[in-house]
């Protein structure tokens, strides 16, 4: 999933039925321009000039954004949503922080969103033992790792009823999620450069290609956390006002999903469970900060201590859904009681209420 430009794994989905003939001439290209030549010079006639009228776009208007292809639109977003994105680091306690100023302000601050301690070397050896436990379950589950390879857009559709022709605004939205997801954790991933776990044995011999980039904190559990709490917090305000909303409805169903994608990843061989725990954080937090910049709400500032993540003896502890993740101090996972606001991203935001009118 880490490292896959665009989202050609939702596009796909689509297959622009009834206008093959229209997108992108594929290999009848030549052949197509040059019969568009012949017909323009059979019925043009002499040229008359500018007579259509046409209403000028407004100038630097999110609703512009309706005028653009896909990518354009995503990339518009995507460069508004990371605009005043910090990362920093504490060589001392091995420590990263993201950071988000909102340079729009008057009064510009550096605000916390996340801080990653990374676990120690000898806790990875540890975790090494649980990895080479969960390769025992490769033959059962190597369907499923190889199809989330890429990125699973039929999983979560299978959970949340995701359709290409009814949902598009959302798949563009997931878009611009990857698109930030990868873009937080290949820095972090760079910043603590942890070794994947073939580097550590011969014997873990993993049943996919290693991916080239750190192992910590984990692209695919990211990716699938992120994903599942946007689409719940989505669906959350696509929902009428009385009764469950449909999001708090799919909750477990969506975090399942996330968790078992990340999990993969270890029976593959190619991460570890405190990857996964940390790529829960990292994920959670992100998507509630795209969500807030879409909303004008605001977000608890997160933290994963991976020295903290093991047993009480020291033990490796695995990754599980039901640790905590709302501990103030003293455990791995930290949120600050506090909230922070991020402020309102305008196109990030147009992005958000088309997604939400597909839901309604």
């Amino acid at each position: 999933m880490s490292g896959m430009s665009g989202m050609s794994g939702m596009s796909g989905m689509s297959g622009m039925s009834g206008m093959s003939g229209m997108s992108g001439m594929g290999g009848n290209g030549v052949i197509v321009s040059e019969a568009l030549v012949l017909n323009r010079a059979a019925i043009v006639g002499p040229f008359v000039g500018a007579n259509l009228h046409v209403n000028e776009p407004a100038f630097d208007k999110p609703a512009n954004l309706a005028l653009w292809a896909d990518g354009p639109r995503i990339e518009a977003c995507f460069t508004e949503l990371v605009e005043g994105l910090i990362f920093r680091t504490r060589s001392g306690p091995k420590e990263a922080m993201l950071e988000f100023a909102n340079l729009q302000a008057s009064n510009i601050q550096r605000k916390p969103l996340v801080k990653l301690r990374a676990p120690t070397k000898p806790q990875f050896k540890k975790q090494l033992d649980l990895v080479a436990a969960y390769a025992d379950l490769r033959a059962d589950r190597a369907a499923e790792i190889v199809a989330q390879t890429g990125l699973p857009v039929a999983f979560w559709s299978s959970v949340v009823g995701l359709t290409a022709h009814r949902h598009k605004k959302t798949l563009q939205l997931l878009d611009l999620m990857f698109s930030l997801c990868v873009h937080v954790e290949m820095r972090f991933k760079h910043i603590f450069a942890s070794l994947r776990p073939v580097a550590m044995s011969p014997q873990i011999q993993p049943m996919i290609e290693t991916p080239g980039h750190g192992s910590w904190p984990s692209g695919h559990a990211t990716e699938a956390f992120a994903f599942a709490v946007l689409l719940e917090a989505l669906l959350n305000s696509a929902s009428p006002t009385s009764g469950t909303p449909n999001g708090t409805e799919s909750h477990e169903q969506l975090q399942r999903l996330a968790a078992r994608i990340a999990t993969n990843r270890v029976v593959a061989g190619v991460h570890f469970p405190v990857d996964s725990a940390c790529g829960r954080l990292l994920g959670t937090a992100l998507a509630e900060f795209l969500a807030a910049r879409a909303t004008g709400t605001k977000v608890h500032e997160r933290g994963f201590d991976g020295r903290l993540f093991e047993g009480p003896n020291g033990e490796p502890l695995d990754f599980s859904l039901h640790q905590s993740m709302d501990h103030t101090s003293g455990h791995a996972y930290t949120r600050s009681a506090g909230t922070t606001g991020v402020g309102n991203a305008p196109l990030v935001a147009w992005l958000w209420e088309e997604a939400v009118k597909e839901w309604a």
